[in-house]
Parts: structure tokens; sequence; C-alpha cells
């Protein structure tokens, strides 16, 4: 395949194809970037040529991506987006006006109580600012941030890395799930022993649990032990409902749910350290006008509340 000349192709070509590539659609993309849709069509016709590539192609009703236009989306869309920040890095930023696109990574449960008053206070303070928010993958993260990728990482706390900069939301402690009739449910507080005798839940995705739960282990003979991992922690209270396990999570997963019928909430044995609500961003933009005034946001919205 011959290689393309990067100087005959403009910016203004390849928001289009970023549109075309993400609405499937010559009508919602020019829609989205502001044009005629004859304009759009015939972008599309140059793109074709450029690429020598269909990229879109006509089945049923709507249209599908070809196999290189597939390959072309997420890359496409990431260079983009670190154009986007080259060029608003130092400008003055204006809320009220500003179109920019911040991508913020979370965790499911802080998408469930952070995102509604995030995204209710940048529709109130910024209404043109696009909020793209990623499922939180604290092994991608880093890399992420560091590329630019991602602009804002919301989670537990954060492993110190070079580049980074990280903020304490709010502190949260542990609390232990088990169901209605379990024999832990009388209990107010766990002791390592009660908690060491029974079965788990645990997540596997986030990288909060104390090392008390490391030592129950995984799969032993006995039936105390880690029984089921799941990615979510939103899902625990449903598995907890319906079974003898014990889920152990921030006390912020009871706010997330809201409904707690059917389940005890304990205390978690006192050996257990806090759990810490932080964000983390790349250094590079701490100083950036846009940057800080989404950090602000997202500490206004989480309320710096402490369980």
């Amino acid at each position: 395949m011959r290689p393309l000349p990067l100087a005959g192709m403009n910016v203004n070509a390849l928001v289009s194809l970023d549109a075309l590539l993400t609405e499937r659609s010559v009508t919602r993309a020019a829609k989205r970037v502001r044009v005629t849709q004859p304009a759009m069509s015939q972008t599309l016709t140059r793109l074709r040529a450029w690429f020598d590539d269909p990229l879109l192609v006509r089945s049923g009703r709507g249209m599908r991506l070809s196999p290189r236009a597939e390959a072309m989306v997420g890359p496409l869309r990431d260079a983009l987006a670190s154009v986007e920040r080259a060029v608003h890095l130092g400008l003055a930023f204006d809320p009220a006006l500003s179109e920019r696109v911040f991508r913020v990574a979370m965790t499911d449960v802080h998408a469930a109580t952070l995102l509604p008053k995030l995204a209710a206070m940048l529709a109130k303070e910024a209404p043109f600012v696009r909020l793209e928010v990623e499922a939180m993958s604290y092994a991608g993260i880093g890399p992420r941030l560091a590329e630019g990728t991602t602009d804002l990482a919301v989670g537990f706390l954060f492993p110190e890395s070079p580049g980074l900069h990280c903020a304490v939301l709010a502190s949260d402690r542990f609390v232990c799930l088990v169901r209605r009739g379990h024999p832990l449910a009388r209990k107010r507080r766990l002791t390592m022993a009660d908690y060491r005798a029974h079965a788990h839940l645990v997540s596997t995705k986030v990288d909060f649990v104390p090392p008390a739960l490391a030592s129950v282990g995984f799969g032993d003979a006995s039936p105390a032990g880690i029984r089921v991992a799941v990615p979510f922690l939103l899902a625990q209270p449903a598995v907890v409902r319906a079974t003898q396990l014990v889920a152990t999570v921030p006390r912020a997963l009871l706010d997330a749910v809201g409904d707690t019928t059917g389940l005890v909430v304990l205390d978690a044995p006192e050996e257990f350290p806090p759990v810490v609500h932080a964000m983390a961003w790349n250094a590079r933009y701490d100083r950036d006008p846009a940057h800080t005034f989404l950090r602000e946001a997202a500490t206004r919205a989480f309320g710096g509340r402490r369980a």
C-alpha cells in the first residue's frame, strides 16, 4: 500500500473523516461538523479518492465501514484529540463558549455518583463542552494519560507514576455486604476471624482491595475464600442478595446503588485501611485553563464528602 503524504490532507478533512466514520451517515456527519449535506458528500468523494478506499459502504438502509476505515477509527480519534489539546494549551478558557471535548475515565461507582452531578454542572456552566466517559482500566490508564488520549481519571487511590499528578477527592471506608439471613447479618463490625471464615465476592478491576482480602485466598478447599470475582462494583449487591457471599466495597457504593433492600451493611474489620477517592492527570496540563476548570468541576461535583 502506498504511503499517503500528509501534506495533501488538511485538518478539516480529517475532522470530517472522523465524523463520517463515527456517524456512518453523510447527513449526520454534516450536522455534526455544521456543514451542508452536499458539502459533506463532496468531502467523502475526495476522501475516497485520497485513500483509494470506499471508506463507507452501503449496507441495507445504512452504511458500514470498510476494513480500512474500521482500522482508522480509534487512531484517528486519538490523533485529533491530541491536536485539539495542543492548540488549546495556554489559551484562555471561557466555559460558557468553549466547545472543548473532555475525555474522562471513571470506575462504575464514580460514573453512578459523580457523573450525574458533573454533567449537570457542565450543562449549566459550559453548555457547549462535550464529555466523553470511558471505563476505568488501572492497567491502561497511565499510558492513556501520558499520551493525552484521556484527560482525567477518577477512581480510587492511584499508584505514583512519573509525569502524572494526583489529588484526593474524598476519604471513604470499607463496608461489607451480606444478604439478610447470612450468619454474619447480626453483627455490626466484622473481626478478621469472621472475615476469614466466610466465602467472598471481589472485584477484579479495582486496585483498592485491602491486603487482608488478598490473604483470604482464591478457591481454597474450605468453604471460606474467594468464590466469585467480577469486573464491576455495581454488580456486587445483586450477587450478594442471591448468595451467601461477603462483598467488601467502599461505602460510596451504597450511594451508587441506592436500593439496599435485602442487604445488611456491616463495618469492615478495623484493620482495613481507609478508601481514597482520587483523580489523576498528566502533569503537562497542570496550568492549562480548560483542564483546571475540569478538575475543579470534578472536585465540586464530588463535594469533598467524607464517609
